[in-house]
């Protein structure tokens, strides 16, 4: 199978690491689909932009909390191009609240976006991918770290680094599972310098990563063909700290 016939579905894929992630996979031949739960006019923007330059590109619209969405999705996706190669599961949330505000309700909509949708995305995938197919989820670094405001997203991350595993190995030696856990990537707009630079003296590279740093992991491990049930930190060594 060569590239240029692959099909790439990529959740969360109209912003930010979501977006970089498309582009890379794009440029490597696949025929993307963009998933979006809200910013559907980015995603139509990045669609045709790849369109005008000679790539195909489709847009899904779907809020994969619901229940039978991930599902849905998958099956839509296969629709579009009459076949399915790699999924990445990028979509996320990233509630945060001091420990005791944490409400069951932002608990469980962490869990619901960042772990459920993934899993169930991957069960219904698994029929449909070929011999070879790849799936990548993007965890991140508070799987293995501790931060209390970021407890539940940390919990749901640390699940999904439990849930690759499993279907790594559940779906070898046919599909491969895989993740990747950026540290901080995309420096929220509200920090200040001040805060950027208490993080990035954690950092043994010395700067925050960008979104084509987990992009360009996403796509090697897409053409990795012995590599899978690994979690590959995109971190700029900040895990060797901790």
């Amino acid at each position: 199978m060569t590239s240029a016939t692959r099909v790439a579905l990529v959740t969360g894929g109209a912003r930010r690491v979501g977006a970089a992630i498309v582009r890379a996979l794009s440029e490597h031949g696949c025929r993307v689909i963009i998933h979006a739960a809200h910013s559907v006019e980015e995603a139509e923007r990045l669609a045709d932009g790849l369109r005008a330059g000679g790539s195909e590109a489709r847009v899904l619209r779907s809020d994969l909390r619901g229940r039978e969405a991930p599902a849905e999705l998958v099956r839509e996706a296969v629709a579009e191009f009459g076949r399915l190669d790699v999924v990445v599961n990028s979509a996320a949330n990233f509630l945060h609240a001091p420990l005791e505000a944490i409400s069951p309700t932002l608990w469980d909509e962490a869990f619901a976006l960042n772990v459920r949708a993934p899993f169930f995305i991957a069960q219904e995938a698994a029929r449909h991918l070929p011999d070879g197919g790849a799936i990548i989820n993007i965890a991140d670094h508070l799987a293995f770290e501790t931060m209390p405001s970021m407890a539940a997203h940390g919990a749901a991350k640390a699940a999904l680094v439990h849930v690759t595993r499993t279907l790594a190995r559940a779906l070898a030696p046919r599909i491969r599972v895989n993740a990747v856990a950026p540290g901080l990537v995309a420096v929220p707009e509200s920090w200040s310098g001040g805060e950027l630079a208490r993080f990035v003296r954690d950092v043994p590279l010395g700067r925050a990563g960008a979104d084509g740093d987990v992009a360009a992991a996403v796509r090697w491990l897409v053409d990795a063909p012995y590599v899978t049930g690994i979690v590959l930190p995109v971190d700029g060594g900040r895990g060797l700290m901790v």
